[in-house]
């Protein structure tokens, strides 16, 4: 019977716990000093290791061959916990087992001895799953249980554990594998399983995997069953894990650097038609930015001619851009998982991350625009040069010139000139409310932390005029109607004009769902005139 591989090279001793040395030498110790304490909390990502060293743990008290802090494995005791069939070591879900009745049948069985072992050991896994109630009928016990009884608590999130039951535990905090960790444990498994692998498919899987080693070590048992007796390459890696290409996302950010919304957004759905989620298109962005923070700051260095020609395009772009472009497409990642329109949610984060590159900075006092952002060597040679003079400034000249130059409708080329400046400090100000949008909800959340909420799920659509129209999802209709409440919208209109240095006017819109759309059709309402019937049910 085939055994996966992350059952299979399960650790059975604090030794074989990879990545996790600065917990396993203090459990070892406690156990060597009889310093062991009742409760103890493991917490951190997934597949780093967790439950496998409670288990070990849970082995190393009972074991009765017990040799420098490990477990034999092969006394009755260690076998029994080992196949997951000792009656003094259980396991328990704690998402499936939450309830204060569960948590009460514990309470009640822990009076009783254990049949054979020295200690009886609860191992609660995603502990932070119970409820409040269970975890308070939990409280009595956990402070003062008997003293053959232990508890072993794992959570992939602590913070939502009650403070109560983390200040009666020893914490423990595990940490995810780094790629040296994870492909040296890679390589020794392919080995062990005789599988020829390329190193790059091994930092593929590491990529993919995102520090969690029971997640790489899934992904390549698929590959392995792919790959067939071929071995496992770099290329095949790629395509089975749908991983980005990197030229895509490097032409995609070159674009948005020259601001060329027409390819950046044709770009976009060509990775789209080539089978790429929008998810895994923005994490391609993401891994792409980081790389030019590092190259920046000089940890890292490009390998490929590519990453040298990237690297280069972007050298004149400060930091501080390429981080407000990574927490941009972090923001809307979040919201793509509850998006109803994914790729119309993308569309509109391509024109702010080419917004974000073209922001100026203010620098000394005085405002600049991120150096080297969108001037071509024409344009550069196009700007004209400051000539200095004594007496009259050139400036001046200039200006004289043009108070006296009349077009024919006898408007003088300067007044046409300020008007011209004006309407564009208008056409700007009203931009401006759309690259803002983040800077919006932070000064609605100074003012009313339970507006931004609702205010979050809108999207700012388009400007006419003095108005800004922002369209929320079918589903959030609720959202609407709170920032449509009278005492809200005069809210956000004052802080939108305030931002915006005139009045402006807030238009919500909510999209009609499928249903709706459909049933509103023109053509829709034709056949059911004609067939003179009626739309009974429709599922959205």
């Amino acid at each position: 019977m085939y055994t996966v591989l992350a059952r299979k090279y399960r650790p059975v001793n604090f030794e074989e716990v990879c990545g996790q040395k600065h917990i396993t030498s203090v459990l070892i110790n406690a156990i060597r000093e009889n310093k062991v304490a009742h409760a103890y909390l493991f917490a951190g990502p997934r597949g780093t290791g967790k439950t496998s060293v409670a288990r070990i743990f849970a082995k190393a008290l009972n074991c009765e061959k017990i040799s420098e802090g490990n477990p034999c494995n092969k006394c009755s005791s260690c076998k029994a916990i080992t196949a997951g069939s000792s009656i003094d070591v259980l396991e328990i879900d704690g998402a499936s087992n939450r309830g204060i009745d569960e948590i009460r049948n514990l309470r009640d069985n822990v009076n009783l001895m254990p049949s054979s072992s020295r200690y009886k050991i609860y191992i609660i896994d995603e502990v932070h799953m119970l409820t409040t109630e269970a975890c308070n009928a939990l409280l009595k016990t956990l402070e003062e249980p008997p003293s053959y009884v232990k508890f072993f608590f794992a959570t992939t999130a602590p913070e939502k554990i009650i403070p109560t039951i983390l200040s009666r535990c020893q914490r423990f905090n595990f940490r995810p594998f780094n790629m040296d960790e994870i492909i040296t444990k890679l390589n020794e498994i392919c080995k062990s399983e005789k599988i020829e692998v390329e190193q790059e498919a091994l930092k593929d899987i590491f990529e993919f995997s995102g520090g969690s080693l029971r997640d790489a070590l899934s992904t390549l048992d698929q590959l392995i069953v792919n790959a067939g007796n071929n071995g496992i390459t770099s290329e095949d890696a790629r395509e089975f894990l749908g991983i980005m290409e990197e030229t895509g996302v490097i032409e995609l950010l070159s674009f948005l650097k020259k601001k060329d919304m027409k390819n950046s957004v044709l770009m976009f759905h060509r990775l789209l038609n080539e089978g790429k989620d929008p998810a895994l298109i923005l994490e391609g962005i993401v891994k792409k930015i980081k790389f030019l923070v590092l190259v920046s700051v000089g940890q890292e260095k490009p390998e490929s001619r590519e990453d040298m020609h990237f690297a280069e395009e972007f050298k004149e772009t400060s930091v501080e851009t390429l981080l407000d472009a990574v927490t941009k497409v972090l923001d809307y990642r979040e919201k793509l998982r509850i998006s109803s329109l994914p790729i119309i949610l993308v569309e509109v984060l391509l024109f702010r991350l080419s917004q974000v590159f073209a922001e100026k900075r203010i620098v000394s006092g005085a405002e600049t625009e991120t150096k080297g952002l969108f001037d071509s060597k024409e344009e550069k040679e196009e700007k004209p040069s400051v000539i200095r003079e004594t007496g009259e400034s050139a400036e001046k000249k200039e200006s004289s010139c043009r108070e006296k130059k009349e077009d024919s409708n006898g408007t003088t080329l300067l007044e046409k000139e300020e008007k011209g400046k004006e309407e564009e400090k208008h056409a700007s100000s009203t931009d401006e409310l759309a690259m803002k949008w983040d800077f919006i909800l932070s000064e609605v959340k100074k003012h009313k932390p339970t507006l931004v909420a609702a205010l979050r799920e809108g999207i700012p659509e388009k400007q006419e005029d003095d108005k800004l129209f922002i369209r929320f999802g079918a589903k959030y209709s609720f959202h609407k109607s709170k920032v449509e409440q009278p005492v809200n919208r005069k809210l956000i209109e004052k802080i939108l004009s305030g931002i915006a240095g005139r009045k402006i006017e807030a238009v919500f819109n909510l999209e009609e769902s499928v249903k709706n759309t459909i049933i509103n059709n023109d053509e829709v309402k034709k056949i059911v005139k004609f067939f003179n019937g009626e739309i009974v049910k429709m599922e959205e």
